[in-house]
């Protein structure tokens, strides 16, 4: 829901993703499907592609499938194995291609991008471990991301410079989608919030004495926010100033800090019972409170703003620049397709 409860949450998914992978004292040759990667996978212009940043996209592609509780297929397996091998042959003729045009990376700039990763961890050891669960190690992510980094900076300079968008272009586009920028009828909403745990909360726990116990927890919880509420809803109907109130008491600090504006929101952007009260209210009405998942909100609406469409004018630089993306990744395509035609390049894989 938007505005409400942001919790800060750490997810290091590499690390979350090693819960039940058992160590191995000694590696067993890699394979997929049953078929064995081979020490080299390729060669490009005479210079050896070896196995390690192929089996480290396999296996952060196996972790991401096991973090999304989804099996993969051995067809799947497969197919990614080849089209991981083929991204890894272009990102080799484009540093060479970019070594002949004399570009280069900082290695200052190449630490920061290592840096900036290794402080998402707590510690160096898991970051360590973050590095091994992927197949890699130091010295290969630096590989990694400086491949990724000239990549970056071809671009920038051999085909960002031939990209260009008329407004002709920009507008054609926007008429072909107009279905793409119609906008929902939105109400500028406000609201004064006290947090309950959610209705069955408890329901999870299989220990009785537990269960008793979240649910005494939850009735105490939930009747100090609901008595909290209804005095608020006192003082509103004596006269009290809701945005003061919000910026006083209300527990959703972030809108609280806005006298408790939630600003322009769709309905479908509500917990369900509040998109069935708010549209109810005349504007500026206070509502009696209302509980939802979260807990206890009075709410009031401002403004509504009927359904349309947004115009080209509001979005224009939006458009201008998907464009310009779209454009910018099929200049890039041919160029990578033109330095194939030209390489001598042996798949072992």
């Amino acid at each position: 829901m938007k505005h409400l409860h942001k919790i800060p949450v750490f997810i290091v998914l590499c690390l979350m993703a090693t819960v039940g992978i058992p160590n191995k004292a000694v590696a067993a040759p890699f394979q997929v499907n049953g078929k064995t990667v081979p020490p080299t996978v390729a060669s490009v212009n005479g210079v050896t592609l070896d196995s390690q940043l192929l089996i480290s996209e396999i296996k952060v592609f196996r972790l991401m499938g096991r973090q999304q509780n989804k099996t993969l297929s051995e067809k799947e397996l497969s197919e990614f194995s080849h089209q991981a091998l083929s991204r890894l042959v272009d990102q080799e003729l484009i540093y060479q291609q970019a070594h002949k045009l004399r570009i280069r990376i900082d290695p200052k700039l190449l630490d920061k991008r290592v840096q900036e990763v290794r402080t998402q961890f707590p510690s160096e050891a898991m970051f360590n471990t973050a590095l091994d669960v992927q197949g890699l190690n130091l010295d290969l992510l630096k590989t990694k991301f400086e491949k990724q980094m000239v990549e970056e900076a071809l671009i920038r300079e051999k085909v960002v410079p031939k990209v260009h968008v008329s407004d002709a272009e920009v507008e054609a586009f926007y008429r072909k989608n107009l279905d793409q920028f119609r906008t929902p009828e939105t109400y500028h909403a406000h609201h004064i919030f006290t947090a309950a745990l959610q209705p069955g909360a408890h329901q999870p726990l299989e220990d009785e004495a537990a269960r008793k116990k979240a649910e005494r927890l939850n009735a105490l919880v939930d009747r100090d926010a609901s008595e909290k509420i209804q005095g608020l809803h006192k003082q509103l109907q004596a006269g009290a100033d809701f945005a003061e109130l919000a910026k006083g008491q209300s527990e959703d600090t972030t809108t609280g800090e806005k006298g408790g504006s939630w600003g322009a929101l769709a309905l479908s952007e509500l917990p369900e019972v509040l998109a069935q009260v708010l549209p109810r209210l005349e504007q500026n009405e206070i509502s009696k409170p209302v509980r939802s998942p979260y807990g206890y909100h009075i709410l009031k609406w401002t403004q509504n703003i009927p359904a349309g469409r947004r115009p080209l004018s509001e979005i224009k630089t939006d458009i201008m620049n998907a464009l310009l993306r779209e454009k910018t990744l099929s200049e890039h395509q041919k160029m990578v397709a033109q330095m194939r035609k030209q390489a001598d390049i042996k798949l072992f894989y």
